[in-house]
């Protein structure tokens, strides 16, 4: 954790983008990286799950996977506790000292602690949408709800030299 910030960049469809200055925790160019987030207000997640106001999110991201993975985490008193996992489908994703960008691919994939998955935003994929792409979200879709639980654990594992004792 060396606290360089770095844009963390989501291009969406349409050509869109949303930029979040985040905290890098690690870093390997072209293949992985682990930022912190802070949330500033509170985030509802599809009227599923709200995330609140001063929790913060772990993303890790991979080169060669079509989804990335938030791990919300409320802070304590005592130890910070998982919220969720918030998993975006994706086409791509580049890794680069100052920038982690990717293309959004709509539907998302959320992951309870008990390992339990929710499949989000499926009805607000666009009709004309490549076939390529819908190949690519299924398969994500088959990886991120067929193996939640081992993507909870090894998310929890990954996060765990980046949060703070308890």
């Amino acid at each position: 954790m060396d606290g360089a910030r770095v844009i963390e960049r989501k291009i969406r469809l349409d050509g869109s983008t949303q930029d979040f200055r985040c905290e890098r925790l690690l870093l390997e160019p072209g293949k992985r990286a682990v930022l912190r987030y802070e949330l500033d207000r509170d985030w509802s997640i599809a009227d599923v799950l709200v995330v609140p106001r001063g929790s913060f999110t772990i993303g890790h991201y991979w080169a060669d996977r079509p989804y990335n993975v938030y791990h919300w985490v409320r802070p304590g008193p005592g130890p910070p506790r998982t919220i969720g996992y918030y998993c975006n489908i994706i086409a791509s994703t580049t890794i680069a000292i100052g920038l982690v960008s990717y293309e959004d691919l709509v539907v998302d994939v959320l992951i309870e602690p008990s390992g339990a998955a929710t499949v989000l935003d499926e009805e607000d994929l666009p009709t004309d949408l490549p076939s390529a792409q819908r190949v690519l979200i299924n398969r994500a879709l088959e990886t991120l709800t067929g193996q939640s639980r081992r993507i909870a654990a090894e998310i929890e594992r990954e996060s765990r030299p980046f949060l703070p004792s308890g």
